[in-house]
C-alpha cells in the first residue's frame, strides 16, 4: 500500500505541474509505475494526508479552490468543445501530412489530448520530422494554420491565445527530429508525461518506434510501452534542402519575435510562454537564439 501511495503522490505532483487535477479513474490509468485498479487507488487516497478528493478530482489539499473549480469546468466542457473542433483537427493533421512529406508523425497534445479543452484554448500538436526539417515544417505548419484561424476568427480567446489580428487555433508545441528521439536527451518524468498524454493522429507506427527507442520510459509509465509493431517502417523522408531550412528558420524566428513584441504589455501571456519554453527545453524552437527566461 505504501508503494502505491508514493506512486499516487508522484503522479499528482507531475500532473499539477502541468496544471491538471484529474478524477480517480483517470489517475489510475496515468499512474507512475503502471496502471492500477481504480478501487485500489481510491482506498490508498484515504491514507494520504496531503491529498484531497473534492468535486471528483484528486489534488493537493493546499491548492486554491479556484484551481479545482477551473479543472472541473474544463473537464465538463471538454466533450462539447472538443467535438466542435474535431473535424478541423483531423483536416489540419491531414494537411500537414500532405504538404510536409518530411513529417513522420502528427500527435495531438495539450488540453485537447488530456481532456480539458475549452473553446478559448489553442489546439496543440507535437510533430516528429526528419532531421534537417524542423523550421521548414514549422513555417509550413503556421501557413496552413492561417486558414483555420480565419475560419474560427470569432471564437473566444484568453490571454494565452490572443493575437493582434487572427486568434490562432492550431499551434505547434514541440517539433522533434529523428536524432532528438534516439533516444531523448531528456529522460525525466515531465517528458514521459508529455509522451503519455500525446495522441498520435498520423504516423502511429513511427510513434511506437520512438517509444521503443526509449526504454527509460518504463521507469515512469510502463503502460506507455506496448508491443512494437512488426511492420517495417517506411524509409526516412528526405530532409528539406539546407537553404530552405535556413531561410525558414530566419523567417519564423522574426515572426516569433514579432508575436512576442505584440505581447510585451501582457505579463500573463509572457509568463505562460516562458513556462512552456522551460518545459520544452532543450527542444524549444530558437533555443540557441533566445533567452527562455526573458520571454
Amino acid at each position: 500500500m505504501e508503494a502505491l501511495q508514493a506512486r499516487i503522490v508522484t503522479t499528482v505532483e507531475l500532473l499539477q505541474r502541468r496544471g491538471y487535477a484529474v478524477s480517480v479513474p483517470q489517475l489510475a490509468q496515468w499512474l507512475v509505475g503502471g496502471v492500477a485498479e481504480t478501487q485500489q487507488v481510491q482506498q490508498a487516497l484515504g491514507s494520504i494526508e496531503n491529498l484531497c478528493l473534492s468535486g471528483g478530482l484528486v489534488h493537493a489539499c493546499d491548492l486554491p479552490q479556484s484551481f479545482v473549480e477551473r479543472s472541473q469546468q474544463r473537464q465538463q466542457q471538454h466533450p462539447q468543445h472538443c467535438h466542435r473542433y474535431w473535424n478541423a483537427v483531423l483536416t489540419y493533421a491531414a494537411s500537414l501530412a500532405h504538404h510536409c512529406p518530411q513529417v513522420r508523425c502528427v500527435a495531438l497534445a495539450g488540453s485537447m489530448s488530456s481532456g480539458g479543452f475549452v473553446e478559448s484554448d489553442d489546439v496543440d500538436f507535437n510533430l516528429f520530422v526528419a532531421d534537417g526539417s524542423r523550421y521548414t515544417t514549422y513555417l509550413m505548419a503556421n501557413i496552413l494554420a492561417l486558414g483555420f484561424a480565419l475560419a474560427h476568427r470569432h471564437r473566444p480567446t484568453d490571454a494565452h491565445t490572443q493575437r493582434l489580428f487572427l486568434p490562432k487555433l492550431m499551434s505547434i508545441n514541440v517539433i522533434w527530429c529523428d536524432s532528438d528521439t534516439q533516444p531523448f536527451v531528456r529522460q525525466d518524468g515531465p517528458l514521459a508525461l508529455e509522451l503519455l498524454l500525446s495522441r498520435p493522429l498520423l504516423g502511429h507506427a513511427y510513434y511506437q518506434r520512438v517509444l521503443g527507442n526509449n526504454p527509460w520510459l518504463a521507469q515512469y509509465f510502463p503502460q506507455l510501452l506496448p508491443a512494437l509493431p512488426e511492420t517495417a517502417l517506411q524509409p526516412t523522408p528526405r530532409p528539406a534542402p539546407p537553404w530552405l531550412e535556413q531561410g525558414s528558420r530566419q523567417l519564423t524566428y522574426w515572426g516569433w519575435r514579432w508575436v512576442m513584441w505584440t505581447r510585451r504589455h501582457n505579463p500573463e501571456a509572457l509568463a505562460r510562454v516562458a513556462f512552456v519554453r522551460r518545459c520544452q527545453h532543450p527542444y524549444a524552437l530558437f533555443e540557441d537564439l533566445a533567452n527562455t527566461d526573458t520571454l
